[in-house]
């Protein structure tokens, strides 16, 4: 099938605005969910479901989601941990029969994101939308041949990339053949994809980024702390 599935991993922790020192003081992650849900509502027809997978204990973000009226699917889990609460999104996407957006909950999502994800996934396999900046200036990237295709149902250059973090797409058939590789790197996400790029699945990302992690090294090119701000408006 050609629309996706889409879980969003999220928790409390840094709703209350102790933030760790690798955030600026404008993250926010109320704003960050916003954005996800209106690129979800702008890829209406791209989007199959989408569930939210919340681990520890309840908090604004959960309520954000149940005030929120737009019925998405809610699984809660009681780990308390990054890894356990990863392994816990991979045994749902185990049932689909869709292609997959796996979201982690400290990323900002452009309004057309997750529609030119999904439509770049059908031809590419396997891509995320962060243009993580290390990809320009790491000296110590695998080695591998960088190409950079232009995909037309995307409308967007997208390029091979070393790595990415926990949040990226794959097609149904991508998926299948690497669950036994993403159970085992679990949160190691960059030896991850060097591992897949060794097996001739490599990793496309965007250019420039649809998305970002907000940290220090945010996706260039564009002005996260407006998109933000604006996220919820």
């Amino acid at each position: 099938m050609n629309s996706i599935n889409v879980i969003y991993r999220l928790c409390e922790n840094e709703t209350d605005g102790n933030l760790r020192d690798i955030r600026p003081e404008w993250f926010n992650k109320i704003a960050c969910l916003q954005s996800f849900l209106n690129a979800v509502q702008f890829a209406e027809k791209q989007v199959n479901s989408v569930t939210f997978v919340h681990d520890g204990a309840e908090g604004p973000l959960l309520d954000y989601i149940k005030k929120s009226g737009w019925g998405h699917r809610v699984i809660k889990i009681h780990h308390n941990n990054n890894l356990k609460s990863l392994i816990s999104t991979f045994d749902i996407a185990d049932e689909w029969d869709n292609n997959i957006y796996f979201v982690e909950d400290d990323y900002i999502h452009k309004i057309y994101s997750v529609d030119r994800i999904a439509k770049a996934v059908k031809n590419l396999g396997l891509v995320g939308g962060y243009d993580h900046p290390d990809r320009y200036t790491r000296t110590d990237d695998a080695p591998y041949d960088l190409k950079i295709v232009f995909d037309v149902d995307s409308d967007m250059h997208w390029r091979t990339s070393e790595s990415t973090c926990c949040t990226w797409a794959a097609t149904r058939e991508v998926y299948d053949s690497i669950k036994q590789d993403i159970r085992s790197y679990g949160i190691w996400d960059r030896e991850l994809f060097r591992h897949l790029h060794r097996r001739g699945i490599p990793l496309w990302t965007s250019v420039p980024g649809l998305t970002t992690q907000v940290d220090q090294y945010m996706s260039p090119g564009n002005d996260w702390k407006l998109i933000s701000y604006t996220a919820t408006i």
